[in-house]
């Protein structure tokens, strides 16, 4: 089973655990000896997806663009949704731009992973939108 998990790649500090934990929680529905889990290895939820993913034993496929801007961007995307077999998209909650990937406005920042699962969509792939919740600013570090 190869699967993809895509998403923010501004993640504050204050937000590594809750993402690590949803990670974590896409993963525990997997066997590490039968999934590979792609991802395009931006900062963000890319790479802590697979930082979480070969920690807990499973091979991982970083898939990253060949270039800088969105042409690279968007080639490396497509070749994420072509090689999984589901995809997560894992956003936070609004930093600077609300979600314009969706018909209407999504009360979650804006991501490629959202435009990448979209395409997933596209192709009849399973997909899920995973929220991180908003930390409150009692609890920052």
């Amino acid at each position: 089973m190869r699967i993809a998990i895509v998403g923010s790649s501004l993640i504050y500090e204050r937000e590594v655990e809750a993402v690590k934990k949803l990670v974590s929680q896409i993963l525990e529905k997997y066997k590490p000896i039968e999934t590979t889990v792609i991802s395009g290895g931006a900062e963000g939820v890319d790479k802590i997806a697979l930082d979480v993913a070969l920690i807990s034993g499973f091979a991982i496929k970083p898939i990253m663009p060949m270039g800088v801007g969105w042409e690279f961007f968007k080639k490396r995307n497509l070749e994420i949704v072509e090689d999984c077999k589901k995809l997560y998209c894992i956003s936070t909650s609004v930093h600077f731009m609300k979600c314009y990937h969706h018909e209407t406005l999504q009360d979650h920042e804006k991501t490629a992973g959202c435009w990448t699962l979209n395409k997933a969509k596209e192709e009849n792939k399973p997909t899920e939108l995973l929220l991180i919740p908003e930390i409150p600013k009692t609890t920052w570090a």
